[in-house]
């Protein structure tokens, strides 16, 4: 109703003014129920994806405990661990490579990796 003066600098008289708040009180209302109603889905959806996370932690966790790796025979993850050595240099005694990385994985994978005389064979 106001477009004449909406991409103008005209400046509406006091009526056209009172009749621009309740032309906008509707549209204000209905903005103000869209928002607390994305605010309520907003929290909807934090919870759902926190409990789908908390899911997937348990998911996860426990898949590992039927996971193929820790079925294999000792024999082969040895065989594993030593395949993980420099094929071109002694190993050498750093945390972020074999041997010593293997002994960070796990328990299991310690006692193993430390009960294998290969992996220590050529460390410098």
């Amino acid at each position: 109703p106001f477009e004449r003066i909406l991409h103008t600098n005209a400046v509406p008289s006091d009526a056209d003014c009172q009749r621009i708040r309740d032309l906008l009180a509707g549209p204000r209302k209905e903005a103000a129920d869209l928002s607390a109603e994305i605010s309520r889905i907003q929290e909807l959806l934090d919870e759902l994806t926190e409990k789908r996370d908390a899911l997937d932690d348990f998911i996860a966790a426990h898949s590992a405990l039927i996971s193929p790796a820790r079925r294999l025979p000792e024999d082969i993850v040895r065989d594993i661990f030593v395949a993980c050595l420099p094929s071109n240099r002694n190993a050498l005694i750093l945390s972020d490579e074999a041997p010593l990385l293997l002994c960070q994985i796990c328990s299991a994978w310690r006692q193993l990796a430390l009960l294998t005389p290969r992996l220590w064979a050529s460390v410098h």
